[in-house]
């Protein structure tokens, strides 16, 4: 069917995604629910246009509220739909900062927004309704009942939601809440139905995905990658980010064992100054993250590993950002992703300090992205051949 006749057929809508794989999956899951209901994708002005926002940085929020008001300017007449962590952690700035925004919705609740957008459209009078749910200790893993669509080459399968770890900088526990996981059997379902369809690479996600199966019976990562990894398809699994602690001995000798998991881990380190890190409330040291990568080595001589550093954190001395560096040129990090530190409002790092001018800021941001070009080439050239 043409697009043009598909939009004859019921109200079309669009997806603008932000931020991680996580919001990915999400997007997907949503927009499989939307396909179901009998809704149709469409980019060229489309009914409905859902931003699923990202608020991790200031950066990411503040784009976040851009494309909201950038995708109402441009189709002024469609319901604007405006869903994800910036709606969990802000509903209050939204009233205020994206008036143009029909519907907004958090983190929860998101299974039901066929019924939301389809009665709203319905309705002649467009009153803005703000349905954010708040996340409880009780929260269970919420289920889209529908499989994602997913047009990219790598589909993303999202494990678990929520973490108990209360760093500092962080307001994503806020936004996704007390950690829970999702049932094995639809995990593999999605899986299966990937793998069948011809994808040739999964990658795995989660909000803290060493703590998938916590809140279950006789399941964990390692255990379920085992299940994903029984499929007799073609194709591969790559792990998203994981935190470093989430990385035990038994989840790389399943990883150097299967056939299919990519020898890749992405660790966020922080930090190379064990005093920064105490200070971002991470539960671990250099020393620690050095073990990790050491015996992850030790298992997969070819791992890649890749790293998240944040730059300019309150408190951080040139000693501490010189000690970073050293870390991660020692550890022969692969790929480093750097960001410059964010104020997330109600977080406790926010009120720390020592907060960093943004002119040394930069300076540091420049000199650890320059590190990690250097390092980056190094791994490749081990490859050559």
């Amino acid at each position: 069917m043409s697009e043009k006749n598909a939009k004859n057929s019921g109200p079309s809508f669009d997806i603008i995604t932000l931020g991680c794989p996580l919001n990915q999956y999400e997007s997907a899951a949503i927009e499989g629910l939307l396909l179901k209901h009998g809704l149709n994708r469409s980019r060229d002005k489309s009914d409905v246009v859902i931003i699923n926002s990202c608020a991790v940085t200031q950066a990411a929020a503040r784009r976040s509220r851009k494309e909201a008001r950038q995708a109402k300017k441009k189709n002024p007449n469609a319901l604007l739909v405006l869903t994800g962590c910036y709606s969990q952690l802000y509903p209050r700035d939204i009233e205020k900062l994206v008036p143009e925004a029909d519907i907004v919705v958090g983190t929860a609740g998101r299974s039901k927004l066929p019924e939301i957008i389809l009665q709203k459209l319905d309705q002649k009078d467009r009153e803005k309704r703000v349905l954010i749910q708040q996340l409880h200790k009780g929260e269970e893993f919420e289920e889209f009942d529908a499989v994602p669509k997913f047009y990219r080459h790598r589909p993303v399968i999202k494990i678990q939601e929520g973490c108990n770890q209360f760093c500092t900088f962080c307001a994503v526990i806020f936004a996704r809440g007390k950690p829970r996981s999702r049932g094995p059997e639809r995990i593999i379902e999605e899986a299966e139905a990937y793998a069948a369809s011809g994808h040739r690479e999964i990658i795995i996600t989660g909000t803290n995905m060493g703590l998938y199966g916590i809140d279950l019976e006789d399941i964990n990562l390692p255990k379920l990658l085992k299940k994903i990894d029984d499929l007799d398809y073609p194709f591969r699994i790559r792990l998203s980010s994981i935190e470093p602690m989430g990385v035990t001995e038994e989840l790389m000798e399943v990883m150097a064992k299967s056939r299919r998991i990519c020898h890749y881990l992405y660790m966020p380190l922080q930090s190379g100054s064990s005093r920064i890190l105490k200070l971002m409330g991470r539960n671990y040291t250099v020393e620690d993250y050095r073990e990790i990568v050491e015996k992850a080595r030790k298992f997969m001589p070819d791992i890649s590993i890749m790293a998240d550093i944040i730059v300019g954190f309150p408190g951080e001395r040139d000693e501490d950002h010189r000690k970073s560096m050293e870390t991660l040129r020692s550890l022969e990090i692969s790929k480093i992703h750097v960001f410059p530190y964010s104020p997330r409002p109600g977080t406790p790092a926010e009120a720390l300090k020592g907060q960093v001018r943004p002119d040394i800021k930069k300076q540091r941001v420049e000199e650890m992205n320059l590190l990690a070009e250097e390092l980056s080439m190094n791994f490749h050239k081990k490859l050559l051949g």
